[in-house]
């Protein structure tokens, strides 16, 4: 049996606002987001936390707590001695700063947000030397600490360098002919 999809976030419940749009454009260009979707689904991503966090204040389950918590640490969300109550401050940047096309930006390997997307997606970004080519990909603490990026080498073609200089000499060649036309020519009238 085929496991059915489903959708990864929840869109705004008003059509139109224009203060969460604006607020939405900015969050977009900030972070190098390709549409809203990407941004819908961080902010499903810190509602699941949050509302996590809610339950488990109300029912006092030590084990499921400290698992929520180290969760979170993992993700650079909160540290590691931080109560639930660090989960409900937690607002959507942080979230967009865990990302990878974030990491890399900010470990200098890309000149901006959407180099260093580009970047990742065509695959140049390793972790642990394995490839990571989603841009919306949360870094654990210790994967950015092995985050790295690998460039193809530009290998010079010494085929095109040696007809550089082939179509040089055919040029001079040319000229010189040009030359022994043009005196010919001149000498014949």
């Amino acid at each position: 049996m085929v496991k059915k999809l489903k959708k990864t976030y929840d869109t705004p419940n008003t059509g139109w606002n224009e203060e969460r749009m604006e607020r939405e454009e900015g969050l977009m260009e900030d972070y190098g987001l390709k549409n809203k979707k990407e941004l819908y689904k961080a902010q499903n991503k810190l509602r699941s936390f949050r509302s996590e966090a809610r339950k488990l204040i109300a029912q006092d389950d030590e084990e499921a707590e400290q698992e929520i918590i180290d969760r979170a640490n993992d993700l650079g969300l909160i540290k590691s001695n931080a109560g639930l109550e660090a989960l409900l401050t937690l607002n959507i940047t942080d979230i967009l700063d865990r990302r990878i096309q974030s990491a890399v930006e900010r470990k200098g390997y890309a000149n901006s947000i959407q180099h260093a997307r580009q970047l990742v997606v065509h695959g140049h970004i390793y972790i642990n030397g394995k490839k990571v080519d989603a841009p919306g990909y949360l870094l654990t603490q210790e994967e950015e600490k092995n985050l790295e990026e690998r460039l193809p080498e530009v290998e010079e073609d010494t085929e095109e360098v040696e007809e550089t200089e082939e179509s040089e000499e055919d040029v001079e060649d040319e000229a010189e002919a040009e030359e022994k036309n043009e005196e010919q020519e001149g000498e014949t009238e």
